[in-house]
């Protein structure tokens, strides 16, 4: 008889090999046409909202200040939205003679999207940036980003995220799990389908703000409404590989916790907000990326939390029958270690494990697209390690906190304090 489990594991594989040859082909058959040389023939304001940055935010404004773009044509307006340790001030020094490029502002906190919407009425350029106050950039990554304003109906373009300088657990785990994106994000692109544009550093028009409206003031995850509105009115979000920018990931289970938790359930608020963009009406947007990313995240997780109780009770049986058996352990290290034993052979004895090597393989690929079109150097083979032993467990862990929030209704910040 077919378990339960099983029948899952037999629709996520269907959906996952559908949906990675769908995105393969899309790449193999439309990437070489979807690749742009790089411009410098727009004006461009970089606009970084500010808040609690003291540590980053000089860094990140030298990095913004390094970007190899025509300073005649580039603004970089820093934004603190009410910050109360010295955020400001360190920003304040960079406004000066020596950068006459760089504008500084200061509001009573109302979250990221009234910052980023100040900066975008200071500014006339045709280009806006958002960039984040724990982000660094390769210098050429703007004029890669500007060549792919090839069209009117190209309203935003997202460049390639890795995670900087990763150490521990944490990070590393983030390390591998951005590079993922960086071939999908790609991959999307060839058909229209992204529907995050990150805040770390998405270039956007300005006329598009002009005659949509601003960013969604309150929106936990406003990188994501601002996507969804572009593709709501039949716009284009273009990608470019090859444009490199860094984010700080969380190194902490408490920090990364909240991170997942504000997008989660931003993702799920959004996504019922903008409900119509599924079906065929918008083409592969709404007719296999966004159906297959919901559909294989609810399985996922259900299929997670039936084999960890799965094995809890098959382990706890296990240790009965020892018991019963009047067999004695020496110690509670020979308990932990049977239990852990039982666990990997009871999750890599069954069908999911060949489920599981095809997904490694499909991994490995994404790595090397990836780490090929940022020039990546550092190793990853620690860090794919610690993805493979805890992505599903943490993964499922913030879907279901995330569930439990919208299911209740629970306010969520931007940022906890």
């Amino acid at each position: 008889m077919v378990e339960f489990y099983e029948i899952l594991v037999y629709i996520l594989a269907y959906i996952g090999l559908f949906a990675t040859s769908f995105y393969v082909v899309s790449m193999i058959k439309s990437y070489k046409k979807s690749i742009y040389p790089p411009k410098d023939d727009k004006t461009v304001t970089i606009i970084i909202p500010a808040y609690f940055e003291e540590k980053s935010i000089a860094r990140t404004i030298e990095a913004a200040l390094s970007i190899d773009y025509p300073k005649n044509k580039l603004n970089i307006i820093v934004v603190d939205d009410g910050s109360k340790d010295k955020t400001y001030e360190i920003a304040k020094k960079f406004q000066s003679k020596k950068f006459p490029i760089v504008q500084v502002f200061t509001k009573p906190n109302g979250g990221k999207g009234s910052a980023l919407n100040l900066g975008i009425s200071k500014s006339k350029s045709e280009i806006i940036i958002s960039m984040d106050a724990d982000t660094f950039t390769n210098p050429d990554c703007l004029k890669k980003m500007i060549g792919y304003f090839h069209s009117k109906d190209v309203m935003a373009v997202t460049p390639s995220m890795g995670v900087y300088q990763p150490h521990g657990i944490l990070q590393r785990i983030q390390q591998v799990e951005y590079y993922m994106g960086v071939f999908l994000r790609k991959s999307f692109s060839t058909v229209n389908a992204i529907h995050v544009t990150p805040g770390a550093f998405s270039a956007y028009r300005r006329e598009f703000f002009v005659k949509h409206g601003d960013y969604e003031v309150g929106n936990i995850t406003e990188d994501l409404e601002i996507c969804l509105r572009i593709q709501s009115n039949h716009y284009l979000v273009e990608n470019a590989p090859d444009a490199a920018i860094y984010t700080i990931a969380p190194n902490a289970f408490k920090a990364l916790m909240y991170q997942r938790r504000r997008w989660y359930t931003g993702l799920m608020k959004n996504l019922w907000t903008y409900r119509h963009l599924f079906g065929p009406k918008y083409g592969s947007l709404g007719t296999v990326v966004l159906p297959v990313a919901v559909t294989t995240i609810v399985l996922s997780v259900i299929l997670t939390v039936y084999l960890i109780i799965k094995t809890l009770i098959e382990t706890k049986q296990d240790l009965l029958d020892l018991i019963a058996i009047n067999f004695q352990f020496n110690n509670w290290m020979e308990i932990n270690s049977f239990v852990l034993e039982h666990f990997f052979y009871s999750v890599f004895s069954q069908k999911l494990f060949l489920i599981t090597i095809l997904f490694l393989f499909l991994l490995g690929f994404y790595m090397y697209f990836s780490r090929k079109k940022m020039l990546y150097s550092e190793g990853i083979r620690l860090s794919f390690v610690f993805f493979i032993a805890f992505y599903s467990l943490l993964f499922t862990f913030w879907w279901i906190l995330s569930f439990i929030y919208v299911l209740f209704n629970k306010k969520v910040k931007w940022r906890e304090s």
